[in-house]
């Protein structure tokens, strides 16, 4: 799963329809306990991490669509990163809400979302400035995958590029470990481009449900109310360099060697 640009996150859909009352037995040895949701390759063993697939033994496979599978009051930090873009509108209540019953009394919720505020203001900018490439790049980032039909969609097609015109602008936007993904996708030998003509209903249906397109967008507005429909008090926008619980500076989840993961994202924290 690579979380860089979300070309693929996800084998399945939110759907709490299918829910399902699971209560596994928690750590008994680690305080405080830190709950890491959808956590994809970004994990450390002291906490629990939890995502739809796994392929490391410190990370629990576990259907998010079925809720948090441990008891009420449970946890002292909830952190969940690129990951309640891809539930509907509708469900992002259910997620939410779950975080809020498996924490404790005062515990912290920090939910890292791309910031569409941010997205649209540079759209904005790119728009004005007329400066193609930085704009071509922008227009993907906002609307690619949401409206993709096939694995990596558009995005992808625009990183196989053998020169990137606008690479340090794509990087700025991206981050470190999207770096690293282009470098891999260029080294790799490519098929010809997607042919959107070649796709069946059945496979963009299957495709659509299966997790990967965004279902919806949140700016510091929405999400806030989010939070404070789902019960969150001191809800507040954060840097990725700060935090109400000071340790979870120590995991380094927001940053690699002090640079921001993923720099397209909202940061936001609340309490319980």
């Amino acid at each position: 799963k690579n979380k860089s640009t979300d070309l693929t996150d996800y084998e399945q859909p939110p759907n709490k329809s299918e829910s399902k009352k699971v209560i596994m037995k928690l750590p008994n040895n680690k305080e405080p306990l830190l709950l890491n949701l959808g956590c994809g390759n970004t994990f450390h063993k002291d906490w629990v991490n939890m995502d739809f697939s796994s392929s490391n033994e410190n990370v629990i496979e576990y259907n998010l669509n079925n809720g948090i599978p441990f008891k009420d009051n449970s946890f002292d930090f909830v952190y969940s990163s690129h990951v309640l873009e891809h539930f509907s509108k509708s469900n992002s209540d259910f997620f939410i809400t779950e975080c809020y019953r498996v924490l404790k009394k005062s515990g912290i919720i920090r939910i890292v979302v791309p910031d569409l505020e941010a997205i649209v203001k540079l759209y904005l900018q790119k728009l004005e400035e007329k400066n193609e490439p930085d704009y071509d790049w922008i227009m993907l980032e906002m609307y690619d995958q949401t409206v993709r039909n096939y694995s990596g969609g558009e995005m992808l097609n625009y990183f196989k590029q053998k020169k990137i015109p606008n690479l340090d602008f794509v990087l700025q936007r991206i981050g470190y470990e999207g770096k690293n993904m282009i470098e891999t996708i260029q080294n790799m030998t490519h098929e010809t481009k997607n042919n959107e003509q070649t796709l069946t209903a059945e496979s963009v249906g299957n495709f659509r449900l299966g997790g990967e397109v965004h279902q919806w967008m949140y700016d510091r507005y929405s999400l806030a109310r989010l939070l404070k429909k789902c019960g969150f008090n001191d809800i507040e926008v954060k840097s990725a360099y700060e935090s109400y619980f000071n340790i979870f500076l120590n995991y380094n989840f927001d940053l690699v060697n002090n640079d921001i993961r993923k720099p397209d994202s909202l940061f936001m924290e609340a309490r319980k």
